[in-house]
């Protein structure tokens, strides 16, 4: 365990010094910051002002406290007007400064987040998949505010210290080089512990990034979970779950507190030590005419200028690579390559004449176990193919295969005899209207969810596809009609709603391909009817998929898949299958014996 702890802490050593992470950073952000090129100069150009400003007030300091004792009064009032100029000059410097820094780290923020945004919209689903939705909500609500250590005044500062303290230093050798040498002596002092320091609280900034993002993972999963967190009265250990985390992170943001707190105490410990010992000779130095008071005032003033770099460039450094450390993550999601150049958006589909083939197709989600091998199907245009089977036969994954969530190991899939890799993802998701078993309505009015369908839809064609879903009436009986608020996921509606709610952006889609993910299974009686009703009115004349949950649904279908296992181990209508000896005649007994129907009312009849 020791040598473990030991290897790791060399690991973390090597990261803090090494400048792979910073090149890999900065090559990820040096476009947005070029789009902002000019804004960027002038905080450089501002800092060379800064840095002159600094030396400037250190010698009018001098110069108007030798004056002073001089009783020189010409000079002291040329020295006032200088005194004014400078002041200003600091204050328009200090606004500009302020105002180029918040344009110039904000656009790249925003940026980096919209494009992060497009990123992930074109994520193949595999990709998506292993990415916990609390995580992808980190890299927007944390990782990404970190911009401000890399592209902001972090970044400045990493230039401004060295070059501040070596030309104070040079300031300091012109006024005393022997005072300068008794001050020079702290530096290394300064060096090490800052960067001790700031090693320390870059580790700590690691852990405490991590712990952050599973807390939010924590939390989304509560929110979206809250009904069965409720239905199995797990509140409690969920309370005790959030209680523990919020005080890991409270104890780190503590150990934090500490680390930053020792770093700035030290930082001033040197420079106060510094400040007393240039104080002490320099005072020696001014008895015996070495210098005057007037260049201990300058040196005195200026000193604090060559030490303080010296330890804040550490703390820094260590700065700069916590906000490194944060966008590590996001860096490493921009590096996932995505499905598509170009967001899909709507257009209007192509018709099906010659149907669907699948030829050889090999599919596995992990490269170890095949879900499909050598799988070969044809489904007829303008047909009714319903597949059915026991649970992981491969029916969703391959409605998932169809709409290129995921990419086949081998083997193609040919719609109209042109293979996915040709259509194209936009293309094809247009052809293509999905109705699952589980609707998800996104907040905002049964308006807007039904125009994200087609942004250009008419009213008309809206309530017109409303009433084949068999959802009108319901929704004119709302307090606002369509304008009516439907809550987060269409919550303030019924199962039953929402289901006809999606029928109805199928509708208004007006795909020739129709993906049924069975849509009935979880409804009442009455609202089955409806909902039945509302498919037969959207499967006329389409390409209709179903996956069959209930085999009482698609007896009229005009071709049923019987799958099990990746394979196809019969195909043909219910009256030839129910005759034959097989998994189909199992499946309907036992979906008989479960549903104690007689006569069940069938969506395709």
């Amino acid at each position: 365990m020791k040598n473990s702890q030991k290897l790791m802490n060399k690991i973390h050593i090597r990261q803090y010094f090494s400048l792979e992470e910073v090149k890999r950073t900065f090559w990820l952000l040096r476009p947005y910051i070029w789009k902002y090129k000019k804004a960027y100069f002038g905080l450089f150009f501002l800092m060379f002002v800064d840095i002159a400003i600094t030396l400037a007030f250190a010698w009018f300091l001098g110069n108007i406290t030798d004056a002073a004792v001089q009783s020189n009064f010409e000079r002291l009032k040329y020295l006032l007007i200088i005194g004014v100029v400078l002041s200003a000059i600091s204050i328009i410097s200090n606004f500009i400064d302020t105002y180029l820094e918040t344009v110039a780290i904000n656009a790249v923020k925003k940026d980096v987040s919209i494009d992060l945004y497009h990123h992930v919209l074109r994520l193949p689903g595999k990709n998506l998949a292993n990415i916990h939705s609390g995580e992808l909500f980190s890299h927007f609500t944390n990782e990404l505010h970190h911009i401000d250590g890399v592209a902001g005044r972090g970044l400045i500062n990493l230039v401004r210290l060295p070059i501040i303290s070596v030309a104070a230093f040079i300031y300091l050798v012109q006024i005393s080089w022997k005072l300068s040498l008794f001050s020079l002596m702290i530096a290394p002092i300064a060096i090490i512990g800052g960067a001790v320091f700031g090693l320390l609280m870059r580790n700590n900034s690691r852990v405490i990034n991590e712990l952050i993002s599973n807390i939010n993972k924590s939390l989304n999963e509560t929110f979206h979970g809250l009904t069965v967190i409720r239905s199995f009265t797990m509140e409690k250990l969920f309370y005790k779950k959030y209680i523990n985390n919020n005080n890991k992170l409270y104890a780190l943001e503590l150990k934090d507190a500490k680390l930053r707190g020792s770093f700035y105490a030290g930082g001033e410990a040197v420079g106060s030590i510094t400040f007393l010992v240039s104080l002490i000779v320099g005072a020696f130095f001014v008895s015996d005419n070495i210098i005057t008071i007037g260049a201990l005032l300058s040196f005195i003033n200026l000193i604090n200028h060559m030490v303080y770099p010296m330890t804040g460039l550490a703390g820094q450094w260590a700065g700069y690579q916590r906000s490194i450390a944060a966008l590590e993550r996001v860096t490493n999601l921009l590096d996932q390559p995505t499905e598509d150049k170009q967001l899909s958006t709507y257009a209007r589909p192509k018709q099906l004449t010659n149907g669907i083939d699948i030829k050889n197709l090999s599919f596995s989600y992990d490269d170890n176990h095949n879900v499909f091998e050598r799988f070969n199907l044809h489904i007829p245009a303008g047909k009714v193919t319903a597949f059915v089977g026991p649970s992981g036969a491969g029916k969703s994954t391959l409605f998932n295969l169809l709409q290129s969530f995921y990419k086949p190991q081998s083997g193609d899939i040919l719609f109209d005899k042109s293979t996915i890799g040709n259509i194209g993802v936009s293309a094809l998701r247009n052809m293509i209207a999905y109705v699952p078993q589980e609707t998800f309505l996104f907040s905002g009015t049964v308006r807007e969810n039904l125009m994200l369908v087609r942004p250009n839809i008419q009213h008309y064609e809206m309530v017109e596809a409303a009433k084949n879903a068999n959802i009108h009436d319901y929704i004119a009986s709302l307090p606002e009609g369509y304008n009516t608020v439907i809550g987060e996921r269409g919550l303030k509606l019924s199962g039953g709603q929402r289901q006809r709610m999606a029928i109805a952006r199928a509708i208004l889609k007006d795909a020739p391909i129709l993906l049924l993910d069975e849509a009935t299974s979880a409804l009442d009686s009455e609202t089955e009817h409806l909902v039945k009703e509302a498919l037969d009115r959207l499967m006329v004349g389409k390409t209709t998929l179903v996956i069959a949950h209930r085999l009482s649904t698609i007896q009229h279908a005009d071709q049923i898949v019987v799958m099990d296992k990746g394979r196809v181990v019969q195909m043909g209508n219910h009256v030839d299958l129910i005759s034959q000896d097989g998994l189909y005649r199992e499946l309907n007994k036992s979906d008989r014996s479960i549903q104690n129907e007689a006569s069940p009312v069938s969506m395709l009849g």
